[in-house]
């Protein structure tokens, strides 16, 4: 088998951001330098490093300020990246892959490596199309005709999910792979084994904090959750532009003070400590308006918990999270979301049976095998060009 040199170009890079897209770079970089190749991972970073034998983070800038004051993907950033991605030298790598988000890179990207003959594949997290005008408002049909005419971009697409392909290849015209993302299953299961020695809230979410995670209406489910139900019942990990007003939200509801119901952690140091929290809980929550996989909801499957999620037009969780197999599935509803969970909370078995079902579930997207279909794809495209 032919070893690759492939970079991995995104804005954000782990553990320096935590995100969903810099943290599958970040394993995806582990698990293909596991089998025999060199990965760089280029973006914004403060200093070079080889995490891993095998693996180079090449900075193309510092870091910056990835989200506006409103919540929103900073303008200025998209540029900053896409300035990066006209002067980084392509000649060492024989495959270049970057996600879609923020899209300002992708034509100089598809430009310059169409130029020197190098397969260019885009991996598409999401494609938001009209979702554009909920997250925007008035300017909103600049930024999905600059969706639109990203689609066609590089050499090959590929999708995390069919909901994403199903968009990308009305636009592309041609068939989209779909390559979902994955994760570290056993190290994974030896975290949370750790995590359930302690016992924590019941409850566990894991994210960034911005608006359309929906947190608040987590929040208001576990105020009605609250009166009956002595003692914490909700961890909340992670940081994000919204939360100062999630948190003031949670004391309007009464679930911070002496006795507090609900425990902010903020942003966790390590991915094991992450695991470990998440397996002192019992029920994962991913109440999101628009999740283009849901990194978190898997991670929690493979630590035995079922997930509970609300149904949204805009999230493929519906394939990775089937209703009465692995979780539950329920409007965007504060009364629909507490009585779900109430139900689960007062249902040890089938709350059990849910997480082992889930559990087992989520041993098929370890990274072991989502590395070596990414793989295939990288070297039928080398074969092809050949």
């Amino acid at each position: 088998m032919r070893a690759l040199s492939v970079l991995l170009f995104y804005d954000c890079i782990y553990p320096e951001s935590v995100g969903g897209v810099e943290h599958r770079n970040y394993e995806l970089a582990r698990a293909l330098a596991a089998r025999g190749h060199r990965v760089t991972l280029a973006g914004f970073a403060a200093a070079p490093s080889c995490p891993y034998d095998g693996v180079e983070i090449l900075p193309v800038g510092p870091p910056g300020r990835l989200y506006s004051a409103a919540g929103k993907r900073s303008t200025s950033e998209a540029a900053r990246l896409a300035a990066a991605a006209a002067r980084i030298d392509l000649r060492p790598f024989d495959v270049v892959e970057a996600a879609n988000i923020p899209y300002a890179h992708l034509p100089l990207l598809a430009a310059r490596c169409r130029l020197r003959g190098k397969p260019f594949v885009v991996t598409w997290h999401e494609y938001w199309g009209r979702y554009w005008k909920q997250y925007l408002g008035a300017k909103w049909p600049v930024y999905a005709a600059v969706e639109r005419l990203s689609a066609p971009l590089g050499t090959r697409a590929l999708a995390v999910s069919h909901l994403t392909a199903s968009r990308v290849e009305a636009r592309r015209h041609e068939e989209v792979r779909v390559i979902p993302n994955g994760i570290p299953a056993a190290r994974i299961e030896e975290a949370a084994a750790e995590g359930r020695k302690e016992t924590g809230p019941p409850l566990v979410y894991a994210g960034r904090l911005l608006r359309e995670k929906r947190v608040d209406l987590l929040l208001e489910a576990v105020a009605k959750l609250a009166p009956s139900r002595p003692g914490p019942l909700l961890t909340v990990i992670g940081d994000g532009p919204d939360r100062e007003r999630l948190t003031g939200l949670a004391e309007s509801l009464g679930l911070l003070g002496a006795d507090p119901r609900v425990t902010f952690h903020g942003h966790l140091r390590t991915n094991a400590a992450v695991w470990q929290t998440i397996g002192a809980a019992r029920i994962a929550v991913q109440p999101s308006s628009r999740e283009g996989f849901g990194l978190f909801p898997l991670e929690a499957m493979a630590a035995g918990l079922p997930v509970v999620y609300c149904e949204s037009s805009e999230s493929a969780l519906g394939e990775l999270v089937e209703p009465g197999i692995h979780g539950i599935s329920t409007p965007a509803q504060p009364g629909a979301l507490a009585a779900a969970l109430g139900r689960l909370l007062d249902d040890p078995e089938e709350t059990h049976r849910l997480g082992d079902n889930a559990r087992r579930h989520a041993a098929r997207f370890d990274w072991s095998a989502v590395a070596a279909e990414m793989e295939a794809a990288f070297l039928s495209l080398l074969a092809a060009d050949s």
